[in-house]
């Protein structure tokens, strides 16, 4: 069944509109002639109307957002009201001054107090420059209303002192109700609460009026019937509807949101000016008063727009100013910039004194981003540079070049001095950072460089600390590196052609691997690392500690692994048909590791080689468990499920938890070589010793309370291999069991020569 559309509601405010406005067609038709009563020109309908709409505005107020100025409002016009009925009452004229005439005078005193209440929580005035500009406007209007109404109306001859005073009190009251106008033509539409600007209207159509009415009385044409009375009741409506209008939620952003703009915001002194002039260069005589008060005004004029202009040039100067700051400042940090470092390091190197830099690169500074998110690495860094100034002291400049590299400079400087400031910052970011409840411990790598008489180049003193630096970064981290001439030149023209080199190492076919045998506890040499070797024509012999580190900065270890992964597959599949126990470990770089290229990758490269996934064993290092522990829990379950062995690399001396251990599915852990090493540090039975077997018994025991296989890295020594056997460890790998060969040279399934001990070496 069709349901009829219900007629649409009009609402009562609306309807009450609607009534008031019927009552100001009468008012209209009463001004025209059209509808003859009793009181023509100060009737009725004309007191209705502001009473009637004082009553709505009152009755709406409470439900804007701002009741108290929309209260005001209705006060206001339902003041004007009464004064309109005391005026229409009386059955001969109301003499000046009367008591009509403190009613009529109340309203723009309500008004006044309303914009005080709307300015306070919307301000449309926000800066001193606005309310110049506005100051300035108003004066000069004041100059043009002291002129050709409130000066005639105090010399009038027809009226005593009392009566011009209140005559003259309309255009001051007018006065006040345009710096209403005025102040709402400095916001923006946009910004406006809701009805300010019907109100502002309103406001206009009054001040018409009254202008109107005071400038036909001066003139003796005032009769009763002319069009200043059809204008106050209209606005008394257009105050009704601005109320109305009001009590509608409005989307608009707030005034304080919305910035000057706009024409009038810049010309509004200048036109404040203008017209002050033009109006005191119309003056006949400018000794009698009334040209004195135009006088006067045009001087106020001019202090307004002299002060609005020193302010401009200030807030000029301050601009630049701030602008000069951001060019050689750190946003984040407050540091000198990049920017800065150059102009600076330019100035003090043109002086014959030393200059020392220190070049600083936080260690592993990712980790901080990756566990617990940029802000918290914003938060570091912001840390780190508070601890540097303090480091440095005085007379040294900081500066964060970008990421998590800064520098210090220090002038005058001596190599003792350089290295005293090196040692204060090191042991100044050692101290730990509590960011988010990690409490979190990151240390520096510091180059250090000298000027010298003979070169005073600023990018040459950067780049040699920066050379320092990496030197520190590629022997261990957290340390300092001085730049001595020659060496570290040496050393980074080599670490250039090494990555030059290693760009085409794939295509010229110049790796190769060999295998280092792990010995297992039955004497059988099962298990074998694939380790990576590069001979280059122009280089030699390249160490895999020398040139991975610059392929994992140049972005080229995906390549090597897979040229790794691919070629160990290649010759398992050779070995597998004569000794189907082989199994070849690999290196993997973490972030590889979480490629979601990778398995599917791998896959690939077994069936390609037709090699089955047992035989294959993958190491990573312990960086995968702080890097991305969630993403490498997923890659590395997958890998054991396609039958895949999983080791943990060099296990002991990263920043690893034993929690992230518990939660990576692995089958392998293998211990440091440094701890092998420590078992035959001093005497026997010494602390150094004694502490390092009993790290390793616990690094055995937690293997096996975890059902992992554990494997001792660098053994070199019968004695070595005696104490990790006596552990309980699984396999042993270093140069007492075998060194690296090439695949010819390496040996098949073995039986031990001595069954009494189950361990056999060579060396």
């Amino acid at each position: 069944m069709k349901v009829p559309r219900r007629p649409p509601v009009v609402s009562r405010p609306l309807l009450a509109l609607l009534g008031l406005t019927a009552l100001y067609a009468a008012h209209l038709a009463q001004l025209g002639g059209w509808w003859v009563s009793g009181h023509t020109v100060h009737g009725w309908p004309y007191v209705l109307v502001f009473l009637g709409c004082s009553a709505l505005i009152l009755r709406l107020a409470t439900r804007t957002a701002e009741v108290r100025a929309w209260q005001l409002v209705g006060v206001g016009t339902a003041l004007w009201g009464v004064g309109q009925l005391i005026y229409a009452s009386s059955p001969t004229p109301v003499p000046m001054p009367g008591v009509n005439d403190t009613f009529f005078l109340a309203l723009p005193a309500c008004f006044l107090a309303a914009l005080l209440r709307f300015e306070r929580r919307w301000p449309s005035l926000p800066s001193f420059a606005a309310r110049l500009d506005v100051a300035a406007l108003l004066v000069s209007v004041g100059g043009y209303l002291w002129f050709y109404q409130l000066a005639p109306q105090l010399h009038a001859p027809t009226g005593d002192l009392l009566s011009n005073l209140t005559s003259a009190a309309y255009p001051l009251s007018d006065l006040l109700l345009l710096a209403l106008l005025l102040t709402y033509g400095w916001r923006a539409r946009e910004g406006a609460p809701s009805g300010t600007w019907l109100l502002a209207l309103g406001v206009l159509g009054f001040i018409a009026a009254d202008l109107g009415y005071t400038s036909l009385t001066l003139g003796g044409m005032y009769t009763g019937n002319d069009w200043p009375d059809a204008l106050w009741p209209l606005s008394a409506l257009i105050f009704a509807g601005a109320t109305w209008r009001a009590t509608i939620p409005s989307q608009r952003v707030t005034a304080s949101s919305m910035p000057l703009s706009g024409v009038h915001t810049r010309l509004a002194p200048y036109v404040a000016l203008l017209g002050s002039f033009t109006l005191l260069l119309s003056v006949p005589d400018l000794r009698s008063s009334d040209g004195a008060g135009v006088a006067v005004t045009t001087f106020i004029v001019s202090l307004l727009v002299a002060a609005r202009q020193t302010l401009a040039l200030r807030e000029l100067h301050d601009h630049r100013a701030l602008l000069h700051h951001q060019a050689y400042h750190d946003p984040l940090t407050g540091l000198g910039n990049r920017a800065q470092l150059d102009a600076m390091l330019g100035t003090v190197l043109a002086g014959n004194d030393q200059v020392g830099l220190l070049f600083i690169d936080l260690d592993d500074f990712k980790f901080v981003n990756d566990a617990l998110g940029h802000r918290a690495g914003d938060l570091f860094l912001q840390e780190v540079a508070r601890r540097l100034c303090g480091a440095a002291g005085s007379g040294t400049i900081c500066v964060r070049l970008g990421g998590d590299e800064f520098v210090v400079v220090l002038a005058p400087a001596t190599r003792a001095t350089l290295e005293a400031l090196s040692g204060r910052v090191v042991l100044a970011l050692r101290e730990s950072v509590t960011l988010s409840g990690q409490r979190l411990q990151i240390t520096a790598s510091v180059g250090a460089a000298l000027s010298t008489p003979q070169q005073r180049d600023p990018a040459a003193l950067l780049r040699w600390a920066d050379q320092a630096m990496y030197e520190v970064k590629r022997t261990g981290k957290n340390a300092l590196s001085v730049y001595t001439p020659g060496v570290h030149d040496q050393l980074a023209a080599r670490r250039v052609l090494i990555e030059t080199r290693l760009r085409g190492v794939l295509d010229r076919g110049e790796l190769s691997l060999h295998y280092q045998p792990q010995r297992d506890q039955d004497g059988r040499l099962r298990r074998f690392e694939a380790l990576l070797r590069w001979n280059d024509p122009q280089l030699g012999p390249v160490s895999p500690g020398e040139f991975v580190p610059i392929a994992e900065t140049a972005g080229l270890m995906v390549a090597l692994d897979n040229w790794v992964i691919d070629e160990a597959c290649r010759q398992l599949a050779l070995w597998l048909p004569v000794d189907p126990d082989r199994q070849v470990a690999v290196n993997i770089s973490p972030p590889h590791l979480v490629r979601t290229d990778f398995l599917p990758g791998l896959k690939a490269t077994l069936a390609r080689h037709a090699v089955p996934p047992q035989a294959l064993e993958l190491e990573v290092t312990e960086r995968l468990l702080i890097e991305n522990e969630a993403q490498a829990r997923e890659t590395l379950r997958a890998l054991l499920d396609l039958g895949v062995h999983v080791a943990i690399d060099d296990f002991g001396v990263g920043q690893s938890s034993l929690s992230a251990l518990l939660r990576l599915p692995i089958t392998t852990l293998k211990i440091d070589r440094a701890f092998t090493h420590e078992l035959e540090v001093g005497a026997a039975g010494s602390t150094q010793s004694q502490a390092a077997y009993t790290v390793v018994q616990a690094i055995v025991a937690l293997g096996q309370a975890l059902a992992l296989r554990v494997v001792a890295e660098g053994v070199e020594t019968p004695t070595q291999a005696q104490l990790l056997q006596g552990l309980g460890v699984d396999a042993l790998q270093g140069y007492w069991i075998g060194r690296a060969s090439p695949p010819d040279g390496t040996p098949f399934v073995t039986m031990p020569e001595s069954s009494a001990l189950g361990w056999t070496g060579r060396a």
